[in-house]
């Protein structure tokens, strides 16, 4: 299991000011099936906290991730046939019939039905009340999954913005500065890249 979180200092410090519950993503990988499957959680330091919208994703229109869904592809959460190898968005829950996660109007007229995600779309939670979104006991929110075949050599970065409370009839706050990446080559990728940075760099020297 990998865990990757990417957050700068500055960043952190910008998102600490702007909301003291949100701590920053955590992505997640496990192995499915021969499938990678990433799980981006937000993060939080209060036990009360509740997700209520995710929004301003980037850099997955062109992406094709696995589906295994009752309508042969979609990020809607409702539809997942298995959701330990499909591919969907939430705010928090289980994938399933009863999610009440909804896609805003930045997906355009097909909705949460195409294979990427479109620049600056978001996902929110259309029945608040049921708390769907509050923080499990390790203070995270499952946000999305992302599963695909093969080797881990395509990144998938974005800066993300999400909004929460403390339940119902509390303020609105906001967590934005702060992104994750999926797709993270094994150690022994990184440290061969590393590797071939520096050749690169002897040679221009």
């Amino acid at each position: 299991m990998k865990i990757g979180v990417l957050a700068g200092a500055a960043a952190l410090a910008i998102a600490g000011i702007a909301s003291a519950g949100f701590v920053g993503y955590e992505a997640e990988k496990t192995v499915v099936s021969g499938k990678n499957v990433w799980r981006v959680y937000a993060k939080f330091n209060n036990a009360s906290d509740v997700v209520l919208s995710v929004y301003g994703i980037s850099g997955f229109g062109g992406a094709n991730f696995n589906d295994s869904d009752f309508v042969g592809g979609t990020w809607n959460p409702q539809f997942a046939l298995d959701a330990t190898v499909d591919s969907f968005v939430t705010i928090g829950g289980a994938a399933g019939l009863t999610n009440s996660t909804n896609a805003d109007p930045e997906w355009g007229a097909p909705g949460f039905l195409q294979n990427g995600i479109p620049d600056g779309a978001g996902w929110f939670n259309g029945n608040p009340t049921n708390l769907q979104g509050k923080v499990d006991g390790s203070l995270r929110a499952l946000i999305a999954q992302f599963v695909y075949s093969g080797e881990d050599t395509q990144q998938y970065t974005s800066l993300l913005s999400i909004s929460f409370n403390q339940g119902l009839g509390t303020a609105t706050q906001f967590g934005e500065g702060q992104g994750f990446t999926i797709g993270v080559p094994a150690p022994g990728a990184v440290a061969l890249l590393g590797l071939a940075g520096l050749a690169g760099r002897r040679r221009r020297a």
